[in-house]
């Protein structure tokens, strides 16, 4: 029988070089690049977001630094506070 063979084969296409190409199906390939450059991808989307979000909270947490700093500098004697700077004793002599 003719052809009873070549069920499962592609068919051949000559090119008029001396060359015979086989056509295949590539969508088994494209489908698992598709999946492979995907996942790729999203980690490359999850690597930047945690890079994001690590230099926001550094920022916040610098800026909170800067306050407390800043606001230590304030000894609050111009108030009239009692016992808002500490008392400097003189040194004792021995």
């Amino acid at each position: 029988m003719p052809g009873a063979g070549d069920r499962g084969k592609a068919p051949a296409r000559w090119l008029g070089t001396g060359l015979l190409v086989e056509e295949v199906d590539n969508t088994v390939t494209l489908i698992i690049l598709a999946v492979v450059g995907g996942v790729i991808g999203l980690l490359i989307l999850i690597l930047l977001i945690k890079k994001l979000i690590v230099f926001i909270l550094k920022k916040t947490r610098e800026k909170k630094k800067e306050c407390l700093v800043s606001s230590s500098g304030n000894d609050n004697t111009e108030n009239g506070l009692p016992g808002s700077k500490a008392e400097e004793k003189p040194p004792s002599k021995v």
